[in-house]
């Protein structure tokens, strides 16, 4: 497979039918991510770990060194799912802009790791 036809068969398990979305969600056109899924033109290394962040792939599986996916932790699992759950809720924290800078994102979920981890030494103690 290319890195065009791994970029598409990732957008599709993700659950996105077109480009359009995933595309904004990471600050692209559905064109650009378009030519990238039919190989005209590649990203640049940045682009292809917020693809593989979004899609929830690693980026040596888009680039091919690795020919399955590998599945992420639990860990990493859940605390992906919060932070989307966060982002779609009207809270506070992400009424003000709309969405979530990347900064913001990085301090919940190492808050949110932080909090997994207490949870399971307490658990462990009792």
């Amino acid at each position: 497979m290319t890195l065009g036809q791994r970029l598409k068969w990732a957008r599709k398990k993700s659950g996105y039918s077109n480009q359009d979305v995933p595309a904004e969600k990471i600050g692209l056109t559905g064109k650009t991510l378009s030519n990238y899924e039919r190989d005209y033109r590649s990203p640049d290394p940045e682009t292809l770990k917020k693809l593989a962040e979004l899609y929830d792939v690693s980026t040596d599986f888009l680039v091919g060194k690795e020919e399955k996916d590998k599945p992420k932790s639990k860990l990493d699992q859940t605390v992906n799912e919060a932070i989307e759950q966060l982002k779609n809720e009207e809270t506070l924290l992400f009424m003000k802009d709309d969405d979530i800078d990347e900064e913001t994102a990085k301090l919940i979920k190492q808050a949110l790791i932080n909090g997994i981890k207490y949870v399971d030494a307490m658990k462990k103690k009792e």
